[in-house]
C-alpha cells in the first residue's frame, strides 16, 4: 500500500515574501506613474528577479496546497518575467503597443477573477488587494495603449496612485501576516471573518 506524504513549508513563508515583492513592484510602478523617475530601466532591471522570486513563492504555495496563492503568484510571476520583453517589443515598433495593452489588461482581468473568487476565503483584505491590483493593471494597459510618453498627466497620476496603493496594501498585509504568525493572534487587522 502506498504511503501518502505531504511536505509543507512553514505557514506564511511564501505569502509574506510574495506580498513584499508585489509591494516593491507596486511602489516602483507607482513612482513611475507619479513622475518620480521617467525611464522604465529600474522596473525592467528588477522585474526578472521579482518574477523569479514570485515563481519560488508559487512553488512553495503549490507544495502547501494553497490553490489561490499558487494562481495569484504564478500569474504575477509570468507577467514580471515577460515584462522586459513586452516593453522592449512595444518600444521597438510602433504597432506593438496594442499587444502590450492586451497583455496587461488580460493580467488585470485574471486578477479581477481571482479577487472575486477570493471573496469565499476568510481574509477579506486579499480581495481588496486583488481588485485594486486588477484596476491598476487595466489602467496601466490603457496607458500603454495611449503610447505611454504622450499620455495625459492626469491619467498617469491616477495610474501611479493606484499602483502606489497596491504597494501599500501589499506591504501592510505582509506585515500583518508576519505579526499574526509571530504573535499567534491578530495584531494588525486583516479583516478575517470567522
Amino acid at each position: 500500500m502506498a504511503e501518502e506524504s505531504n511536505v509543507h513549508t512553514k505557514m506564511a513563508m511564501a505569502e509574506v515574501l510574495g506580498l513584499y515583492m508585489i509591494a516593491l513592484i507596486g511602489i516602483l510602478v507607482g513612482c513611475y506613474g507619479l513622475g518620480v523617475f521617467d525611464g522604465l530601466g529600474v522596473i525592467i532591471g528588477i522585474s526578472t528577479y521579482l518574477g523569479l522570486g514570485l515563481l519560488l513563492c508559487t512553488y512553495v504555495a503549490y507544495r502547501n496546497e494553497n490553490l489561490l496563492l499558487t494562481g495569484i503568484f504564478g500569474v504575477l510571476a509570468v507577467f514580471l518575467l515577460g515584462f522586459p520583453a513586452m516593453v522592449n517589443g512595444a518600444m521597438g515598433t510602433l504597432g506593438d503597443f496594442d499587444s502590450a495593452m492586451i497583455y496587461m489588461v488580460f493580467i488585470g482581468v485574471l486578477l479581477l477573477v481571482m479577487g472575486v473568487v477570493s471573496l469565499a476565503q476568510p481574509v477579506k483584505m486579499l480581495p481588496i488587494l486583488l481588485i485594486v491590483a486588477a484596476i491598476a493593471f487595466i489602467l496601466l494597459g490603457l496607458w500603454f495603449q495611449n503610447d505611454l510618453p504622450n499620455a495625459t498627466e492626469d491619467y498617469r497620476m491616477v495610474t501611479g496612485v493606484l499602483w502606489l496603493l497596491v504597494g501599500l496594501i501589499a506591504t501592510y498585509m505582509g506585515a500583518a501576516i508576519s505579526l499574526l504568525v509571530m504573535k499567534g493572534k491578530p495584531v494588525l487587522p486583516l479583516l478575517i471573518k470567522a
